[in-house]
């Protein structure tokens, strides 16, 4: 298990737009609180390298990587709620809310991570064998094979991807864009909705979530259709839908 620590130091910077001439009311200023913190380990070592993206309103707005140090800065980020997303080799990757805003105190959250094992044996899974997950998965690839893309971890390791998404690049109607991390793929000019282990992870892109080694399963639904009525996106419909199943 690994202790994060994300301090959230509200250094407020008000900015306001002088008025125009004649102009009856004054432009409501805009707050913007200071975004940083320090990320450490179970033996609380400084991590580094992980990745950190934040999320606003459905849409990635930036990513920074935590340094030797483990600290890890946003710089000024405009007050309201927004997620972030930490990803890093060897870990569980975790999403947590915040809510950037007044206070002039820091707010210091703890979260403790699921730590990976370092080596992973190589288990066959089949329907018999597998999780309710995995069989929710393999049902699904007997029932639903015509429309969607269905690959288990041992399809993953003979294709070897760069990145998840290139899993998906022979998929007719979409287009794989370069990104940073990794691709964004887009299906006729929209982002899929992707969810990890039946979470959603709004805005986010398929390589930001997950790396090739660490899926177990993934399904993917180029439309509407076919999707599991549970996981179904009335406001997504034409846009598709990624599943991911973690090892």
């Amino acid at each position: 298990m690994s202790t994060w620590f994300l301090r959230a130091v509200a250094l407020a910077t008000v900015l306001s737009a002088p008025p125009l001439s004649g102009q009856a009311e004054r432009t409501a200023p805009v707050a913007a609180y200071e975004l940083q913190g320090t990320i450490l380990d179970g033996s609380r070592l400084p991590l580094a390298l992980v990745e950190i993206v934040l999320i606003r309103d459905a849409a990635v707005v930036h990513t920074v990587l935590s340094r030797d140090n483990g600290r890890f800065n946003f710089g000024r980020v405009a007050a309201g709620p927004i997620l972030l997303h930490f990803r890093r080799l060897g870990y569980a990757a975790q999403t947590v809310e915040l809510v950037i805003g007044p206070g002039g105190h820091p707010s210091v959250r703890e979260i403790v991570l699921v730590e990976l094992p370092s080596q992973l044996a190589e288990i066959e899974i089949n329907a018999d064998s597998a999780d309710s997950r995995y069989r929710g998965f393999y049902e699904r690839r007997q029932q639903r094979a015509s429309f969607g893309r269905f690959l288990e971890h041992k399809d993953i390791l003979r294709l070897a991807p760069p990145n998840p998404s290139d899993l998906f690049r022979t998929v007719p109607g979409i287009r794989i864009l370069a990104a940073s991390p990794g691709n964004a793929i887009r299906i006729r000019g929209c982002q899929p909705m992707v969810r990890v282990d039946g979470q959603r992870v709004p805005g986010a892109e398929l390589d930001e979530v997950i790396r090739p080694g660490d899926i177990g399963a993934i399904e993917f639904y180029p439309s509407s259709a076919g999707v599991p009525a549970q996981y179904m996106e009335r406001g997504n419909r034409l846009c598709g839908m990624i599943l991911v199943w973690t090892r």
